[in-house]
């Protein structure tokens, strides 16, 4: 990491380049996909994502997107940024959309799904894509929680149409800040190029699949009003070094988690929490550690963790934020609606060492009177 770091440093280019480049390659290959194109966020991917298949398809303002009800805020508010209609699904009992649900929610405003691969595992894809061919619609897949999870053994993000992931600070790889879309379509990862850099003009690039950053910045011709969202060097530096050990990463992660669902399974067994399922025919690379209390409200023992130095979260709610209200009604998605009430997260990530990882049981533990 500091060989690239301070190759950066004595390049005396700061700006979107070299590596850059190679860490879009690098990432997109890794996840069966021919390009990759860098944002500031993975918020910033999934708004480029939805403009580009807005723009490129002739898509309406006030046409609607299917999501899941249960996910981060910038799903939704990435929808609503495109001045497109959110139309929330229930949850299924892995916590990702209802595949079951969908048909029901689509009119003839629907234009894409948008699934959301939460805390690292991978959405029913395959009944997802199934409806969204019979009906001809776009798949946006939110995988910013989910780098290097698959499905059947494809990876994620390699599904549907473009991909969309995230590399801030508790990411499975971070930069710090940035995102970025993945995809294998041309003409979408030109427009994405374009939206990230104001929508400066493209038409230039036809026949080559690199993007030049010098290039572009000798035409002040947009194409689109975008968006000023580019990425430095020095992060990129930073993600693509973590490539290298990337399945240590990933690894590690999946011990933690392994090793808390063990030793959490008998309050599991007692009917006091209940621990995240898993499918059986997909790779989880987890984020986070999910836990819903069964015999009261989560706020209990998010206070204790809390007082005790364990780090907790409420479990991505969203229907119920003060952002949207007028829009959802939370009681018509009550899966979401128990999560909201009742789910939480410790972390599981790579840093953790046993004594962390003990000590989270002891506090839950305590927390349940063992």
């Amino acid at each position: 990491m500091f060989r690239l770091v301070n190759q950066v440093l004595r390049s005396g280019r700061i700006s979107y380049g070299p590596v850059s480049q190679e860490f879009e390659r690098r990432f997109a290959e890794m996840h069966g996909c021919k390009y990759g194109v860098l944002s500031n966020s993975g918020t910033s991917s999934l708004l480029v994502a939805l403009q580009t298949l807005k723009e490129l398809h002739g898509w309406q303002d006030k046409d609607e997107a299917i999501c899941p009800a249960l996910t981060f805020v910038a799903s939704v508010n990435t929808i609503i940024q495109n001045r497109l209609k959110p139309v929330l699904v229930d949850i299924d009992d892995y916590c990702g959309i209802d595949p079951g649900l969908i048909e029901a929610a689509i009119t003839p405003k629907t234009r894409a799904i948008m699934p959301v691969h939460l805390f690292g595992q991978p959405c029913d894809m395959a009944a997802v894509l199934d409806i969204a061919y019979a009906r001809g619609l776009k798949v946006v897949e939110d995988s910013c929680e989910a780098a290097f999870a698959t499905v059947d053994g494809r990876s994620i993000s390699s599904l549907g149409d473009i991909g969309c992931h995230s590399f801030y600070m508790a990411h499975i790889i971070t930069t710090g800040v940035g995102g970025m879309a993945v995809t294998s379509n041309r003409d979408y990862a030109m427009k994405l190029r374009s939206l990230t850099n104001h929508g400066l003009s493209y038409e230039h690039l036809s026949g080559s699949d690199e993007f030049d950053p010098m290039m572009l910045s000798r035409y002040f011709v947009f194409d689109s009003i975008g968006h000023s969202m580019r990425i430095t060097e020095l992060e990129s530096a930073l993600g693509l070094a973590q490539l290298e050990g990337y399945q240590d990463i990933v690894s590690e992660r999946r011990f933690n988690f392994a090793y808390l669902m063990d030793c959490l399974r008998p309050l599991e067994d007692r009917g006091l929490i209940r621990l995240l399922k898993l499918r059986d025919y997909m790779t989880f690379c987890p984020m986070m550690f999910p836990i819903v209390t069964l015999t009261e409200s989560k706020r209990g023992l998010m206070a204790h963790l809390t007082q005790n130095g364990i780090g907790v979260r409420d479990t991505m709610p969203l229907t119920n934020q003060p952002a949207y209200k007028g829009i959802f009604n939370e009681a018509d998605y009550p899966k979401a609606q128990w999560m909201n009430e009742h789910g939480l997260y410790v972390p599981c990530h790579q840093g953790l060492m046993q004594d962390d990882l003990n000590y989270m049981v002891e506090g839950i533990g305590d927390y349940f009177g063992r």
